[in-house]
């Protein structure tokens, strides 16, 4: 059972237990706006059912709620961005605007970003970039969870890639997947209802595949594609978290588990003034262009439409900011019980001021 809540009641809701938990206002502001990103989106996984395990390692210190986040200049292109151990939204947004500016004045910007955390759904910093006309891409690693191709222990993250480019129209061109089959959020939740998953998705500790949520959870996703997939988290480790001087693979700690450790998360953003390109200004026309030509195929059997990357997510986003957020049951039961922890209203408390 689910229950349906205003977006702005849940906006007011995560605030204050982000505000509680030491956050200043500011802050609390961006991480709450990055999980309703997610949920509008529809990746629940990422979204406000993350409220908890922020809040908790903030309200025991494990991240750093008043962190002073470096950016320092060590090329004309390049930033090294260190997170202080802040919320990984706040330190991811901080490292894109700054790169969004950079690449404004010199063309093309990569940033390098250690000592962060778990920080959401890469769409959220991407749509940012694009917004300012630019191409972007971004990538994270993660807690080891995922099996490298042929293996069966956890030894690498699910390490997702976003990629986003400025288009003209109502298609937008923006893609945001992880290197394993699915995000591992979505075995975490189906471990919480005891629900059974897809086959494919997952191995049990033993090594054999599983349908069993909870089996799931205490064994490895699997990289989507086999090789192709595990390639490319490989790929992403080495620029998200060696190039970055942070901790990679086995070394990370676990967002669920570790209390004592800090994760470490590395972050790695590329972003391209696309008006420097060879069309100029044309860009976006040109890539509208481009979509038009792929919609205009003729489909397939059993669909009734092409579509473009993110453009079931931008749809839904549409329809859940009029409509609001569902939230299961034990999700709203969570996030009160997070709320009692760090001296915040309850939810039914803000839903009834607002």
């Amino acid at each position: 059972m689910s229950e349906t809540f205003p977006v702005e009641t849940l906006r007011a809701f995560s605030n204050g237990v982000f505000t509680a938990a030491g956050l200043s206002t500011e802050d609390a502001a961006t991480v709450t706006d990055c999980l309703i990103h997610a949920d509008l989106r529809g990746h629940a996984s990422h979204g406000l059912t993350r409220i908890p395990i922020y809040a908790e390692r903030l309200h025991r210190g494990v991240v750093n709620a008043r962190p002073e986040v470096k950016i320092t200049r060590t090329a004309p292109s390049f930033l090294a961005v260190d997170g202080d151990n802040g919320p990984g939204p706040v330190v991811s947004l901080k490292a894109m605007d700054a790169a969004i500016a950079t690449a404004k004045t010199q063309g093309v910007a990569a940033a390098s970003i250690r000592a962060s955390n778990h920080n959401g759904p890469g769409s959220y910093y991407v749509e940012r970039a694009v917004a300012a006309d630019c191409i972007a891409i971004a990538m994270t690693n993660a807690p080891p969870s995922m099996a490298v191709f042929g293996g069966r222990d956890p030894v690498i993250g699910t390490n997702p890639i976003t990629f986003g480019t400025p288009v003209m129209g109502d298609s937008p061109v923006l893609l945001d997947m992880a290197t394993s089959v699915v995000a591992r959020g979505k075995i975490v939740e189906a471990a919480k209802r005891g629900e059974t998953i897809p086959e494919g998705w997952a191995l049990d500790r033993d090594g054999r595949p599983t349908t069993d949520g909870v089996a799931a959870e205490k064994g490895v996703v699997l990289p989507m594609s086999g090789p192709k997939g595990s390639a490319l988290a490989i790929m992403v480790e080495v620029l998200a978290g060696v190039l970055a001087g942070g901790r990679f693979a086995g070394s990370m700690g676990n967002l669920y588990k570790d209390f004592e450790l800090t994760q470490d998360n590395g972050h790695f953003f590329l972003v391209i003034d696309a008006a420097r390109g060879a069309a100029g200004a044309a860009h976006a026309e040109r890539v509208a262009a481009l979509v038009g030509e792929l919609k205009a195929s003729a489909l397939a059997s059993g669909h009734e439409a092409v579509l473009m990357p993110g453009e079931i997510e931008t749809m839904r986003a549409a329809r859940g900011g009029e409509a609001g957020i569902g939230l299961p049951a034990n999700v709203v039961a969570d996030l009160d019980a997070i709320a009692k922890t760090v001296g915040a209203p309850a939810l039914d408390a803000v839903r009834d001021v607002a």
